[in-house]
């Protein structure tokens, strides 16, 4: 079986198994994650669709060799150096495409103070049309598809700033570079062998040293492969076999155009590309994973990343980049909107806007039944030396008590002695007159979360 092996930290006593204590490596602790619940009463999931700003879009179609538009397709990253927000976006010539001609897919390159204000820098590296005035990165032989980029975290393993896979002319590549413009391919054998036509990512895990790879399959069973696969490796040049690893179920829309990726504390996060054939219509719905093998979606199924109204410019599919940028308490994801559906004749001109969510409050808990309170109840921790805060939004208020052994509870830690929380906060201390949960001398005890019209996403301690 598939799987990471997950760098425990000592939140709980050694000789416990695995599937009984909390196993997520490091927090933030997502009450989504099952690793981390145990049981919960009158509590329910929930997802929160992200807002867009109102400043949409933030990119549109300003140069020729831009084809029908900047459609994302690409990634976008805060450089730690400069501080530049930076952007690799697909673009996509109808003509060239269709008469078969070289680079009718290209990735072209912005940046940004803000975030919100972006401008396309002419590179000098790309020859369109007898001019190298343009923002075209350099990559690829004929053409450069959905690129996929992030900042290199171990540059005595790989070489570049920054590492990238791309769709090209015999499968997905592994490249690099040190200035975002002119990029090299790391290995000359691809780490797809054939087409996978989806915008594939790549996420490195820190705490399983490894790399996940996400694109189609190779074999499927019906009329397309629009499915989700992963592939994974230690060093980016030996792969496993893709496995499929999302299938649609018997309630869901048949096909799966794709899913992003990223990480979050112990947890990855994916927006899965639902794409319903009979409309042309793709939204993207939430998903999560503890080990990036096994995914998990609410049952209801509902829309996380969503169109456009009718008529809007991002009506027909709306598709985020690989991963948020988080700026302050805000998480920014940046996507390719269109407003025709996925297989119309008509030039579908594209554009690149943001939508946005709180740090972390992706998904949540709260009560299903508001008349009575929401109960959440973790697995075993050691809390002793520790202080207890939780990212939540707090119309009533949030107790928690402390159980140990035949859930018998902790004196001094019961949800009387507990300080009630009543505001919201990213980071807000839960006590019990006072005392930080620290002060617990039991080595192994369950936290009971008691939500009172209150929405709790995650806590954390430290």
């Amino acid at each position: 079986m598939l799987g990471i092996s997950l760098a425990l930290i000592t939140l709980w006593p050694a000789n416990l198994p695995d599937a009984y204590r909390v196993t997520a490596a490091k927090g933030p602790y997502f009450l989504c994650d099952d690793r981390v619940v145990m049981d919960r009463w009158n509590a329910e999931r929930f997802v929160v669709p992200l807002g867009r700003h109102p400043d949409n879009p933030l990119i549109e179609r300003e140069f020729p060799w831009e084809g029908t538009g900047p459609h994302m397709g690409g990634s976008i990253l805060r450089d730690p150096e400069d501080g530049l927000f930076k952007m690799w976006y697909t673009v996509w010539n109808r003509e060239a495409y269709y008469n078969k001609l070289p680079f009718s897919y290209n990735v072209c390159y912005a940046e940004s103070e803000d975030g919100i204000a972006w401008r396309r820098p002419p590179l000098g590296v790309f020859d369109y049309e007898g001019s190298t005035e343009n923002n075209c990165i350099k990559l690829g032989v004929d053409k450069t598809q959905n690129i996929d980029v992030c900042l290199n975290p171990d540059p005595d393993r790989w070489p570049g700033k920054f590492l990238a896979i791309h769709n090209q002319k015999g499968g997905v590549f592994v490249s690099s570079s040190e200035d975002g413009k002119t990029f090299t391919p790391v290995f000359s054998e691809p780490a797809i062998t054939y087409h996978s036509d989806t915008h594939n990512n790549f996420v490195f895990d820190e705490v399983g040293d490894q790399w996940f790879l996400y694109c189609r399959p190779r074999a499927w069973a019906g009329n397309h492969r629009r499915r989700v696969a992963m592939k994974q490796s230690t060093d980016l040049e030996h792969w496993t076999h893709e496995t499929t690893i999302l299938v649609p179920t018997e309630t869901e829309k048949p096909e799966f155009y794709g899913m992003t990726v990223f990480r979050r504390g112990d947890l990855f996060f994916g927006a899965l590309q639902i794409y319903d054939r009979s409309t042309g219509f793709m939204h993207a719905e939430l998903a999560w994973s503890g080990d990036g093998v096994h995914w998990n979606q609410l049952p209801t199924h509902p829309a996380w990343v969503e169109r456009g109204a009718e008529g809007a410019w991002d009506h027909g599919m709306s598709m985020i980049a690989d991963a948020p940028v988080i700026v302050d308490d805000e998480m920014r994801f940046y996507y390719g909107g269109f407003p025709l559906p996925h297989d119309t004749k008509e030039e579908n001109v594209c554009a690149i806007g943001l939508m946005t969510a709180e740090r972390d409050r992706l998904v949540g808990l709260r009560a299903a039944n508001p008349d009575e309170p929401g109960m959440v109840l973790t697995r075993p921790i050691d809390a002793r030396g520790k202080r207890l805060t939780v990212n939540a939004v707090v119309h009533g208020e949030i107790r928690a008590e402390l159980r140990y052994g035949n859930n018998k509870v902790v004196d001094g830690f019961s949800f009387d002695d507990c300080d009630s929380l009543s505001e919201s906060g990213f980071a807000n201390e839960i006590t019990w007159g006072g005392k930080s949960i620290g002060a617990v001398e039991e080595p192994e005890v369950h936290i009971l979360f008691q939500l009172t019209n209150a929405d709790l996403y995650t806590f954390d301690l430290n």
